[in-house]
């Protein structure tokens, strides 16, 4: 202990002002680890760091938790975190592989449903083949948002992933201009939304995003929560990968109502005189992720998702408590011709579903109905391979 004398005998030079010496020069050191961090931005790449698909299997849907704590799991912000625990990022397709992405909102991702019983999970169980006898294998990137420019995100960077085919669940809710800007996940990944809305072209205002980070904003400091997150992610790994928790049902849940209230607006949104347009829809973020799909020479198959359809008061003017008839009829009409003219792969499946297979809202199945559904899905998945 000789090295440390100055420290523990008598009559050494450590006093007050070696002690201001001391804090000075931590406070510097403090700052300028700051500064470094601030410049260089490191976040996105400290996102991909993970013990996911070593040390632990990679997850099977994409990290969302309202409960972190009961769930084992932490809503990221980043999508390169996301998809850094995910099951796709854990190397290169097999060669007998053929990888196919699912995307879309919380009933791709499956809220109330264990992994096993998503559509992606119903599909992995029948254990496909292709036609050249390539086993099928279905990634979930679905993610609990009504948000088609956020679909658009993720599949950009999915395709980084050498998938062979995309399976893309849509709906009506999905395509509204007002709401693509507001989603956590647009906004924590606005510089990915800004980048999209430029090369595109989109009918969007980049200036509703958050502006770019100010230096303070780009500090260790003041990006605390995200890196906690990220470690907390790590750590709720291995209870995840004990347990098989990733998501916890609410305690209590209602059925979609039956009995409707007047009116024929969407949730204050007035009637559209004439029925919807590609001008009144986001449908521009649409064919930015099929353009970028095309790029890479990924097929999309495009889904419009069942919904209930109540038979109720108010009935008449409402198919449930999301749609008015004349909005999701037009909606339908819409989409059936852009599909014919464009040529897209496109299945219209919006009755697929009985009423009561319905859980908590007017999109969200049982497992049983959900699996029918990937059943319904298979013929022109597999049509996809070829």
């Amino acid at each position: 202990m000789a090295g440390w004398d100055w420290l523990i005998k008598p009559g050494r030079p450590y006093n007050w002002r070696f002690a201001g010496r001391v804090l000075i020069k931590a406070a510097l050191l403090f700052v300028a680890v700051n500064l470094v961090y601030a410049l260089t931005q490191p976040l996105p790449r400290l996102s991909q760091i993970t013990l996911y698909n070593t040390l632990l299997p990679g997850r099977l849907r994409l990290p969302f938790a309202e409960d972190s704590q009961a769930a084992y799991s932490v809503t990221l912000a980043r999508i390169e975190g996301m998809f850094a625990s995910h099951v796709i990022s854990a190397g290169a397709p097999a060669g007998d592989e053929f990888r196919v992405v699912m995307l879309g909102d919380s009933s791709v991702w499956g809220w109330l449903l264990e992994p096993d019983e998503t559509l992606s999970g119903c599909l992995n169980a029948r254990e496909l083949r292709t036609a050249d006898d390539r086993r099928l294998v279905v990634y979930n990137l679905g993610y609990p948002v009504l948000d088609v420019l956020k679909d658009t995100m993720i599949l950009e960077e999915a395709l980084n992933y050498e998938p062979d085919a995309v399976v893309w669940v849509i709906t009506l809710a999905g395509f509204y201009p007002d709401e693509q800007l507001f989603h956590p996940i647009v906004r924590e990944n606005a510089d990915r939304a800004r980048s999209l809305i430029a090369r595109y072209n989109l009918a969007l205002d980049p200036a509703e995003l958050p502006d770019e980070p100010n230096l303070w904003e780009r500090t260790i400091i003041a990006q605390r929560r995200p890196l906690a997150d990220l470690l907390r992610h790590q750590v709720y790994g291995f209870a995840w990968a004990l347990t098989g928790i990733d998501h916890v049902d609410p305690k209590f849940d209602e059925r979609p109502t039956e009995n409707l209230l007047p009116g024929d607006d969407i949730f204050g949104r007035p009637r559209v005189a004439g029925g919807w347009t590609e001008d009144n829809l986001s449908i521009d973020a649409l064919r930015a992720g099929l353009d970028l799909a095309e790029q890479a020479g990924v097929p999309v198959l495009l889904v419009n998702e069942p919904i209930y359809r109540s038979s109720g008061l108010n009935s008449d003017v409402r198919y449930n408590a999301y749609y008015p008839r004349w909005a999701f009829d037009s909606y339908r009409e819409l989409m059936d011709t852009l599909a014919a003219r464009d040529g897209w792969r496109y299945l219209d499946l919006w009755d697929a579903a009985p009423n009561d297979q319905f859980t908590d809202t007017s999109l969200h199945l049982t497992p049983a109905a959900t699996c029918a559904l990937a059943e319904t899905l298979t013929p022109a998945i597999l049509a996809l391979a070829d």
